[in-house]
């Protein structure tokens, strides 16, 4: 059986709106694993840059509200518990790819998954691109060192591999920024490259992605 990953698309768009923007990764990802979308439960209006090209492929979809919520619900979300049923009954997964506000989705679904291991890593790595930060960032140039989501980082880090996709024109660069704190820090790698909020077009970038993600998983 082949190696899975699981892909979670970004806030206002769909998991076939993800194909075709995850394009060139899905298809240098899919020499090495099988990938399975996953749907957000939420309607909402379509997301950056969706409209006009995907005007028709509604209704847009996303993971949560992004209000501060009480401080003991932290870590969850609307959509954590249909995720970890797909993670349970179509598993093992082995790996995540998440865009923009997915990396948030995968954020707390990783954290809950790692304690329920023991704080061993549910997943061998995850791919975040233009992530967003939970509660806006911890690092908003204005002041915005929301105190949600500074006690949302004190939950703890992610310990699994994770490869983070920031891109210098992103309107949200520093959420991005902000993002990758809640990650392990000796086991992440960083790309700063330029660009929007969007999944990287280069071939050989997305190339160089998938055989990063293909040694992480067979230990090399």
């Amino acid at each position: 059986m082949r190696p899975k990953i699981l892909m979670i698309h970004g806030g206002g768009t769909t998991p076939d709106i993800f194909r075709i923007q995850a394009r060139k990764l899905d298809a240098a990802l899919s020499q090495f694993f099988d990938l399975r979308y996953v749907t957000a439960p939420i309607e909402c209006p379509a997301g950056p840059g969706v409209l006009p090209f995907f005007a028709g492929m509604d209704p847009f979809l996303k993971w949560m509200h992004d209000q501060p919520p009480d401080l003991e619900d932290l870590d969850t979300f609307p959509a954590l518990d249909d995720m970890l049923q797909v993670f349970h009954t179509e598993g093992p997964f082995d790996g995540i790819v998440a865009f923009s506000q997915g990396a948030k989705a995968a954020l707390h679904l990783l954290r809950h998954l790692e304690r329920e291991r023991g704080g061993d890593r549910a997943v061998d790595f995850v791919i975040t691109v233009c992530p967003t930060c939970p509660f806006q960032g911890i690092k908003d140039p204005k002041d915005g060192r929301s105190p949600y989501a500074k006690a949302c980082l004190e939950l703890g880090r992610v310990q699994a591999e994770s490869i983070h996709v920031l891109a210098s024109g992103d309107p949200y660069n520093y959420e991005s920024e902000s993002m990758i704190d809640f990650f392990e820090p000796s086991a992440r790698k960083v790309f700063r490259i330029e660009g929007g909020h969007h999944m990287p077009m280069d071939d050989g970038f997305n190339r160089k992605l998938a055989a990063m993600a293909a040694r992480i998983y067979n230990g090399i």
